[in-house]
């Protein structure tokens, strides 16, 4: 489990040493014992089993927990990824984020509009001229501020074990309440699949 916390928690604790070294760290069964109690890790992960798909969604790894924030900001920007077309900007946006996630938006966004969930609009589908860098951007911190609304919802054992998942240190403000439907939705289907 300590493996899956995100390293910049230990880097706080141990700023000498770089990310890689800290990443070793964390896979490391002689010191393991000594991370916890620096992390104040102890009683997790939660004892009792999670009561909903977004507790269920703190029991994920890292990069699980990043794919999700990702698939988040592609469905609410799945109107302006459905508009790239063209093989260059395919090609350009699946590097940014990953052609699984970049499709996840698309379809994902379009049948849950379609059934009536609130999208909140996004920026980039006013701004007709926006380039692909600009665009990829937009999903990615448009996830990041939904994990970190997510995280904020959270309470007890699995808000502190969802705080651990996250980078310690966020440049990126909360989502607003109106993101919690796709939020949950994205839960719901990870929670699915597990």
């Amino acid at each position: 489990m300590l493996a899956s916390i995100h390293p910049s928690h230990l880097q706080l604790h141990l700023p000498m040493l770089q990310r890689d070294t800290v990443q070793k760290l964390q896979t490391c069964s002689r010191l393991s014992e000594r991370l916890i109690e620096l992390l104040d890790y102890e009683g997790l992960p939660p004892a009792h089993a999670p009561q909903s798909p977004l507790e269920a969604l703190a029991l994920q790894p890292e990069h699980a927990l990043q794919n999700a924030g990702r698939r988040m900001g592609a469905v609410v920007h799945w109107r302006s990824l459905a508009k790239q077309v063209d093989r260059q900007a395919t090609t350009v946006l699946d590097a940014a984020f990953g052609e699984g996630v970049r499709l996840f938006g698309i379809r994902n966004g379009a049948h849950w509009a379609q059934a009536g969930l609130s999208i909140p609009p996004s920026i980039t589908s006013t701004e007709p001229d926006m380039d692909l860098a600009t665009l990829a951007r937009a999903v990615t911190d448009c996830g990041w501020s939904c994990l970190i609304r997510w995280r904020d919802s959270l309470t007890g054992d699995y808000g502190r074990l969802a705080t651990l998942k996250l980078p310690a240190r966020t440049l990126l403000p909360a989502a607003s309440s109106t993101y919690d439907p796709i939020i949950l939705k994205v839960a719901e289907g990870i929670a699915a699949h597990v």
